[in-house]
């Protein structure tokens, strides 16, 4: 496995994160060193996606062992025994499809609330709509919020209804609380779904360590950023995904 300039750890980074802390089963400490070991390799140029089993992980780290002589940092034995174990873990999470298990148990609570009789089919339409940011809840959030969350553009056919404590995470009536949603536009709205972003209480910018100044400047983005308004029945759902979304 030759490097190469092709960074692939990117288009993972988010649900690897999720998946880490979940299904994982990873503590804090060793899912940043994991993330921060992969980024590492990925920013020498290994094609991590391309990984398909054990032997092809010995194959890369026999090379990196190579390359411990050209450069100031990862240079000890037992940084290879890291980078394993870490590129260990990437492969269980790409063998195991998280992101579209992740779909699939989203679509299995959906084909639930279809099927559930104590709704009524007013209530189950307005929930299940509710999942991909259409129907009441959109309407809700445009009413109250008046235009994207952060920069107050207006062109509602661009922005998205993004809930702050996942769908997936929600009860029923979160799921359809207009506190419970932001209105963003798309370069926003993903990354505070994939958790590159969060707010605090003030409705201040949290930029998750995955967000470097580079990427910023690229976004035009700045710590200036914050929410046109927010209220107290905002800060549950922010603290939710302060805490079980953004990647710190």
């Amino acid at each position: 496995m030759q490097p190469t300039n092709t960074h692939s750890l990117s288009e993972y980074l988010s649900d690897f994160y999720h998946y880490l802390t979940g299904p994982g089963g990873v503590n804090t400490h060793s899912r940043t060193n994991y993330v921060s070991w992969l980024k590492f390799l990925d920013e020498q140029g290994y094609a991590l996606s391309e990984i398909q089993s054990y032997e092809d992980i010995d194959i890369l780290l026999a090379l990196d062992k190579n390359r411990q002589a050209e450069r100031t940092i990862y240079t000890k034995p037992n940084d290879l025994v890291n980078f394993k174990s870490a590129l260990r873990k990437f492969l269980k999470f790409r063998q195991s499809e998280y992101a579209i298990q992740q779909q699939a148990t989203i679509q299995a609570e959906v084909d639930k609330l279809k099927n559930d009789t104590t709704l009524s089919y007013t209530e189950r339409d307005a929930i299940v709509k509710a999942r991909v940011g259409q129907g009441k809840f959109r309407d809700k959030l445009i009413a109250y919020w008046q235009g994207c969350s952060i920069s107050k553009f207006s062109h509602f056919d661009l922005l998205v209804a993004s809930h702050i404590m996942p769908w997936k995470d929600a009860n029923n009536s979160q799921r359809l609380d207009t506190f419970n949603g932001l209105l963003l536009l798309p370069n926003y709205d993903k990354l505070f779904d994939k958790g590159y972003i969060s707010f605090d209480d003030n409705g201040r910018i949290i930029y998750s360590r995955y967000v470097n100044s580079i990427d910023l400047s690229l976004l035009n983005m700045d710590n200036s950023i914050h929410l046109t308004k927010l209220e107290d029945r905002h800060k549950m759902y922010l603290k939710y995904h302060r805490e079980h979304c953004l990647m710190w």
